[in-house]
């Protein structure tokens, strides 16, 4: 049909944003933002809101305080940055600078499924490997690299921290699979979207000097609390974000953003939002009796709860008790017995429906 691609016509998108229930609800629990919004204080002055009416300027003094904020940890530079739409926008250009009709990739089962989607969109063939109900859905290394010698040439990509468990793939494990990559002549895409969330000491943000199979993916949206700015980086080998440069969409950073993103850079609002979270979702998870929970990390504010009974919708039972979530339906490798829950500053409520939730389960 006029040139479309045929898998556009038929592709059924799992992208949970186009499936969110319209169900009322008290607590919104279901996308990933940052449960305590904002940074207080941010505020834009009359320059930054009428530079807004020009195409954006230089993207080099945010590239800089990108660097400054990871200095401590790794020495960065600027042709190791690209500025992007959000950490989604850092994917779907690298997918577009590498992915085709049959190409291999490799994944884990349950990731972002947005991404997934994007992968159906080139005709790829896509080959996760499942987390295991009977492993409490914890990440196998072994296993992923086994599968990993047997597609040598393979696109992998990994989001860590994991949505929707929220669980972390430690540094050593991550270094595990861009070592091997290099060797099979595969290039990894690690996805670290809730990385503000994490210790930085297990970021790869270590590993893009010493590999060039390699893009790490960061973003505003989630700890830094501005998804609503669309703004993301990833970073890599200069060759590497040579090419995604060139795919990249044209001014991907605006005015207004640029400006946002700069004050909440030299705050350290992730990192007392993630004391936050370690604090609530402990609570939280320390609270569910029928209710089970899959290996996560309590400093992530995602966590994928689940019932045994794959007949039970469990979403549905949420959003009974007023807590809307997002189902584990659109997920490849988990279903509807099956949920991601983003914390709510009001820890207190959200433990009172969850326990109303149980008696109905």
């Amino acid at each position: 049909m006029y040139g479309i691609k045929e898998v556009l016509l038929t592709q059924e998108r799992n992208d949970y944003h186009e499936h969110l229930s319209q169900a009322p609800f008290e607590l919104d629990c279901s996308m990933g933002s940052n449960p305590y919004g904002i940074c207080p204080g941010i505020v834009c002055d009359a320059e930054t809101i009428n530079g807004v009416a020009e195409y954006p300027h230089s993207d080099d003094d945010l590239k800089e305080a990108i660097i400054r904020y990871y200095s401590s940890e790794v020495s960065l530079s600027p042709d190791q940055i690209l500025l992007t739409c959000g950490s989604i926008g850092g994917v779907l250009t690298l997918n577009r600078m590498i992915l085709g009709p049959g190409k291999v990739v490799l994944g884990i089962a349950p990731q972002f499924s947005a991404v997934v989607d994007d992968f159906v969109t080139y005709e790829t063939v896509y080959r996760p490997v499942y987390l295991r109900k009977e492993n409490n859905y914890k990440f196998q290394l072994d296993e992923f690299l086994d599968n990993m010698r047997k597609n040598p040439g393979s696109y992998i990509y990994i989001d860590n921290p994991n949505n929707p468990t929220g669980q972390v793939i430690g540094l050593k494990d991550a270094e595990a699979i861009v070592a091997l990559g290099k060797e099979l002549d595969s290039f990894v895409v690690l996805d670290e979207a809730y990385g503000d969330y994490m210790d930085t000491a297990e970021s790869a943000i270590h590993l893009i000097d010493k590999y060039d199979n390699l893009a790490v993916l960061r973003t505003f949206s989630k700890g830094m609390g501005a998804a609503g700015i669309r703004l993301g980086y990833l970073m890599g080998d200069p060759v590497v974000v040579g090419a995604a440069a060139k795919v990249n969409i044209p001014y991907a950073k605006n005015e207004l953003a640029g400006h946002i993103a700069m004050e909440l850079i030299k705050n350290d609002w992730a990192g007392q939002c993630r004391s936050i979270v370690s604090r609530d979702k402990k609570r939280m998870l320390g609270a569910l009796n029928k209710i089970k929970y899959a290996v996560t990390d309590v400093n992530i504010p995602i966590t994928m709860l689940y019932v045994d009974d794959e007949s039970v919708d469990l979403c549905e039972v949420l959003e009974k008790v007023g807590i809307r979530a997002i189902t584990g339906a659109g997920y490849e490798g988990i279903g509807k017995n099956t949920l991601r829950l983003n914390m709510h500053k009001d820890v207190d409520r959200l433990i009172e429906l969850l326990k109303k939730a149980e008696e109905l389960v």
